[in-house]
């Protein structure tokens, strides 16, 4: 293989342009790695080791981890590069400059992708960058978008200012969100390797957003600041003086820190006010712990003093729970508020209150139980009644529709007495009026049967008969006369008798005459009835 010529070794030279630029730190750093490699160059004695130790040298500032260091390749190629004219073994010398173009040509393509990627990543910063810009021009519009912020729904101190703290709070959340992009983009561009000027003009731009956007933020951060602290010490002051808790009871103090130290977390407050306000409710705090826990103290001896009290109440209890079985309901209760209302007198726990009212009504529960089981019993004992008297009202029905469909084939006597039975039954029931209506309407043409069978029975009587059954009728009518008159004069002694103004002797007289008029009655009754089964044989 021939020895590469001069036009040859011009190619490789690197293109303008293609040695990227890189801060002061990075020169520093190649000139020392560049002067170890020359002071090493210069120790091998051969020009081929001396092309073999540029060569890995080369391939090491390429293949590294992180950057590649350009630079650091382009001046150990130049070096290497007048090494390949001296006198060196063709074949050696062939395989060598093959590496030397391999290495050249992989640097320019590793050049060109890095150049892509950082104009790529210049892009996306450039979008990011427009759309924080835009943003910023927007403030107001995205101010109104946000929502309320969630305060602390039991921090009373900042109630009456919860609508100034929300207006303040909601534009720095906003302009947090901003700051917090800006300083994204700031990070984004110092790790991009790209030319100085554009990182120039990049923060250029950043710059100028910051001016919109960070004195107005530490503006409100101090207002906001100010506002929560003058709060704060209101609240100090109005209830811790002088080392002493005053105003409200601990625990609704002990809730009031817990908000505010809340309220802190929320707003975004300076370091200095956050500090302050923390350290001025821990003492607040302290103060509340000491307090609750004399109070505990003081809860636990009354506790302890009310357990003694409910043992002396539980062994009453316990007593009475042997008698109640054999008490009345109404004798239990009355003995259960004698010990209630003893109760009301002494110094009880709530728990033990609720303890010995539960003890107490375990004592009914026994007799609640059987008032219930009694109850169902009536209940289930009355829907009997009700199942019966259905069956009834259904076989009564059954009945009647009977007898008005196979009435026509009946003596008359047996069927009026039918009838007559049927409506004793009905009379006996114990039914609605509507319901003794509805048994009338359906009794209607069984009442019609039973009279037209009458009236045909009384056709077919002969004259004697006829003439007979008048003369019954006439006398029974005089009979009935007479028995009402009876009765009338037997409720005039009667009325006689009830007044206060008769001696003993009348008293007497009337008291015979009443006896017998209720003789007389009993005559006229029974031949009052006496006739009137003999009229119903001559009529049936």
């Amino acid at each position: 293989m021939s020895f590469p010529s001069d036009s040859s070794f011009s190619e490789l030279e690197p293109t303008p342009g293609t040695e990227p630029a890189e801060a002061d730190g990075a020169k520093k750093e190649m000139s020392q790695a560049y002067q170890q490699f020359a002071e090493k160059l210069s120790t091998f004695p051969t020009p081929e080791e001396k092309i073999s130790h540029g060569l890995l040298f080369m391939r090491n500032s390429i293949s590294q981890e992180g950057s590649p260091r350009f630079r650091e390749f382009w001046e150990a190629r130049k070096l290497m590069l007048p090494c390949f004219k001296e006198n060196i073994n063709p074949a050696i010398r062939s395989k060598l400059w093959g590496e030397y173009v391999e290495l050249t040509v992989e640097a320019r393509r590793l050049k060109e992708i890095l150049e892509e990627q950082s104009a790529f990543a210049m892009e996306q910063i450039d979008l990011a960058i427009q759309a924080l810009e835009k943003d910023v021009k927007n403030f107001e519009e995205l101010l109104v978008q946000t929502g309320e912020i969630a305060f602390p729904q039991n921090c009373l101190t900042i109630k009456q200012k919860t609508s100034s703290y929300n207006k303040i709070q909601r534009e720095l959340n906003l302009l947090n969100t901003l700051a917090s992009r800006l300083n994204g983009l700031r990070k984004e561009i110092l790790k991009t390797e790209m030319r100085i000027r554009f990182k120039t003009k990049f923060f250029k731009r950043l710059s100028e957003l910051g001016d919109h956007i960070f004195p107005k933020r530490k503006e409100l951060i101090e207002s906001i600041s100010g506002e929560f602290e003058k709060d704060v010490e209101s609240f100090v002051g109005k209830h811790f003086k002088e080392g002493q808790v005053v105003g409200a009871p601990y625990y609704a103090l002990r809730e009031e820190i817990k908000a505010l130290q809340g309220m802190s977390k929320i707003l975004t407050l300076s370091s200095g006010c956050f500090s302050r306000t923390r350290l001025k409710l821990s003492e607040c705090w302290d103060l509340v712990k000491a307090l609750e826990k004399e109070y505990k103290k003081e809860a636990n001896i009354k506790r302890q003093a009310s357990s003694e009290v409910r043992q002396q109440f539980e062994t009453k209890i316990e007593e009475l729970k042997g008698k109640s079985v054999e008490m009345a309901l109404n004798e239990l209760d009355k003995a259960i508020d004698e010990i209630l209302k003893e109760m009301r007198d002494v110094e009880l726990q709530r728990e033990d209150v609720r303890f010995l009212k539960d003890e107490l009504a375990k004592l009914r529960a026994p007799h609640l139980s059987a008032l219930e089981q009694k109850a169902k019993e009536l209940e289930l004992a009355e829907k009997e009644k009700l199942r019966l008297k259905r069956e009834q009202v259904s076989q009564l029905k059954e009945r009647i529709a009977t007898l008005t469909k196979e009435g026509g084939r009946m003596e008359v006597e047996e069927l009026t007495q039918a009838f007559a039975d049927v409506r004793e039954q009905i009379e006996q029931l114990e039914i609605s009026k509507m319901e003794k209506q509805q048994f009338e309407r359906s009794l209607r043409p069984l009442k019609d049967l039973v009279a037209d069978r009458k009236e045909n029975s009384l056709l077919h009587l002969t004259d004697d008969q006829r003439q007979n059954l008048e003369n019954l009728r006439t006398v029974l009518q005089q009979k009935k006369q007479r028995r009402q008159e009876i009765k009338e004069q037997l409720e005039a002694y009667r009325k006689a008798l009830g007044s206060s103004g008769l001696d003993f002797e009348k008293a007497m007289s009337f008291r015979e005459l009443a006896d017998q008029e209720r003789v007389s009655l009993e005559k006229a009754n029974a031949g009052i009835d006496e006739i009137e089964k003999k009229i119903a044989e001559l009529e049936g």
